[in-house]
């Protein structure tokens, strides 16, 4: 899979709870998230990055590179980053577990709605209308995967008064907040139900462009499943934002031959917080 497609990939997994990528079967090493925290800062602050990273025999113990995205993404690319963030236009941040940096104090210009250099517009803002820093993560095995870190910018195309009620009243994503699943052992070839939850979804201001008003959302949530043997129904599963659950169920059909099988679970809110879980498995009688 190329380090483009990829990238779209993981933007979209946040984005789009329609989407089914198919991709719940771990068959090959890849970064199933790049975690912030926290969620979302302001330029200035700082963030740690961590990332998922699993293959077929489970977690890889392989440290990422991580690099910071400088590139403003041109309105004529429909990838998730630029293409210079695969290339040379990034800050390298060395390789590790985790890594810590700064948000950088342009970051609003560069990804979000001031305006940029260069001819560039400024980035249009997603669903929940956020802007988002890229990160890099890379490793040798898995190959290339991206992170965003929501940013605290200030509302463009708002009275004055909106503006202002925004800056002051707006609270920072935080990452949701996953609950254990315990799942020691499974019989083989057998049906077993994975249950998600999760605590309360966050509410949050949100600019409403039409009517010029500030309004309360509460955010959507998804939860992505990935399994190194057996076989899930879906790859995801996604509660709207008008939808008070906070839990969600499948069913995993565990592999015929008993071994050690790994799970991980992914849980993502609209605004781009994630929280994961890896969940080990003996297949036996």
């Amino acid at each position: 899979m190329s380090a483009k497609r990829l990238a779209l990939l993981l933007l979209l997994a946040g984005c789009e709870d329609a989407l089914d990528q198919r991709l719940a079967l771990v068959t090959e090493p890849r970064v199933l998230a790049v975690v912030s925290d926290p969620a979302e800062a302001k330029p200035g602050a700082s963030v740690t990055f961590s990332a998922l990273v699993a293959s077929p025999q489970g977690p890889l113990a392989e440290p990422p590179a991580w690099a910071l995205c400088t590139a403003p993404k041109p309105p004529t690319e429909d990838n998730a980053v630029a293409t210079g963030c695969l290339a040379d236009q990034v800050v390298e941040l060395g390789s590790g577990a985790q890594t810590m940096t700064t948000i950088p104090m342009d970051a609003c210009m560069l990804f979000g709605p001031d305006v940029p250099p260069g001819g560039f517009r400024p980035r249009d803002p997603d669903a929940t209308g956020g802007f988002y820093q890229p990160v890099r993560a890379t490793t040798a095995e898995a190959g290339v995967a991206f992170g965003f870190t929501r940013i605290t910018c200030n509302l463009a195309g708002a009275p004055g008064d909106v503006a202002h009620d925004y800056q002051t009243m707006y609270v920072a994503n935080a990452n949701p907040v996953l609950h254990p699943i315990a799942l020691a052992q499974a019989a083989p070839d057998t049906d077993v139900m994975l249950t998600a939850s999760w605590e309360a979804p966050e509410s949050y201001l949100y600019y409403d462009p039409t009517s010029q008003t500030l309004v309360t959302r509460r955010e959507a949530m998804r939860v992505s499943w990935f399994a190194t043997a057996g076989t899930l129904p879906v790859d995801a599963t996604a509660v709207g934002e008008d939808d008070p659950a906070t839990s969600v169920s499948t069913t995993w059909h565990t592999p015929a031959t008993p071994g050690p099988v790994w799970l991980w679970v992914v849980l993502r809110d609209s605004r781009g917080g994630l929280a994961t879980q890896g969940i080990s498995v003996a297949i036996g009688p």
